[in-house]
């Protein structure tokens, strides 16, 4: 295990264990530190007493990259909370007219749009963490993170919504007056508009992986190809005194036997993906929703385009089609819903 990993795994496992109330002494130079278990955590290591070093030994929890150490840590893992909610009551709003910068950012590609107002107004913010596994004879993982604007269901590029720059803005959340504003697009919307985009995410850092098992399918393809033409070439020149019959019949066999080899060979390279939602982050903060009224031959509508005072920019419109974030836009005929090229051409 590599130096400068280490003072993260101890930061990771203290941090677990006060959080389900243990006292933990670890010095940052010390190789091993100890923590006393309160009694619900205690059952889960055999002890209210809990070693912890780098490296293996008796009675301890070993804090390396090994399956063993989350394994262990998850019954306190587990009792984490999954979704967590966030308010930022204030940011700094754009006052300055939108017609402009919607201009530079978007390219209208069948209508016309035009600018009718700028409001402030406050959205949420869903970021959906997913752990991905991919399992063929290789083994390939990671973890992905995709935040949705609920509003509008478009992918937003925001900052680490759990990083010490956001959370240093968040204070507690207010409870709207009774009557009004208005609910929020709920989870279970955005989660449809991540996963979807998560598919693209995944397919794009996973290149790599797929071009290797593809490589090594074609490689194995083709020595199965070889070794079973070059039995039926021998079986041709043979000078056996076979029978016709005979020799069509191991030419059946080796024939039979090459689609069996090349069916394992297609179910070891298959390829079966997991993605597992793992933490639903909800941040509610003020965002700049600028109204734009679309007029497409003699049909008209307004959409929201939203201004983000953390990125300080424009956010995409969500394609309709795909769920992909676009800023050269085509509407639909009757319906003016947002379309990207690839789906509007549909």
């Amino acid at each position: 295990m590599t130096p400068d990993i280490r003072p993260r795994l101890r930061e990771f496992a203290r941090t677990v264990l006060e959080r389900r109330g243990a006292l933990v002494d670890w010095p940052e130079a010390a190789p091993e530190g100890l923590a006393v278990l309160p009694p619900a955590a205690a059952a889960s290591f055999g002890g209210e007493n809990l070693r912890l070093a780098y490296q293996p030994g008796p009675d301890c929890l070993c804090v390396n990259l090994a399956a063993e150490f989350p394994e262990r840590l998850r019954p306190l893992l587990e009792a984490e909370p999954r979704a967590g909610l966030f308010h930022i009551p204030e940011l700094y709003l754009k006052r300055a007219a939108m017609d402009d910068p919607v201009a530079r950012a978007f390219t209208w590609q069948n209508a016309r749009v035009k600018v009718i107002s700028a409001e402030p107004d406050r959205v949420e913010y869903h970021t959906w963490h997913f752990q991905v596994v991919m399992e063929s004879y290789e083994r390939w993982e990671d973890l992905f993170s995709i935040t949705v604007n609920a509003a509008s269901g478009a992918e937003a590029a925001l900052p680490d919504l759990l990083g010490p720059e956001i959370l240093s803005l968040c204070g507690q959340p207010e409870a709207p007056a009774p009557g009004k504003g208005k609910e929020p697009p709920g989870p279970a919307i955005t989660f449809r508009y991540a996963t979807r985009r998560l598919i693209a995410a995944v397919e794009d850092r996973a290149a790599q992986f797929y071009s290797r098992l593809e490589a090594g399918l074609r490689r194995d393809r083709k020595r199965i190809s070889q070794y079973y033409h070059a039995l039926l070439r021998d079986s041709r020149t043979s000078r056996d005194q076979s029978s016709p019959l005979e020799r069509e019949n191991k030419r059946r066999a080796v024939e039979l036997e090459s689609r069996r080899k090349t069916a394992e060979l297609e179910e070891r390279y298959a390829i079966k993906t997991t993605a597992t939602p793992c933490l639903l982050v909800r941040l509610d903060m003020p965002v700049l929703a600028v109204k734009c009224e679309v007029l497409r031959r003699q049909t008209g509508g307004v959409h929201t385009i939203y201004w983000n005072p953390l990125t300080k920019a424009l956010e995409p419109l969500r394609c309709s089609g795909c769920d992909e974030g676009i800023f050269s836009v085509f509407f639909s005929e009757t319906s003016l819903k947002p379309l990207c090229a690839a789906c509007f051409g549909k």
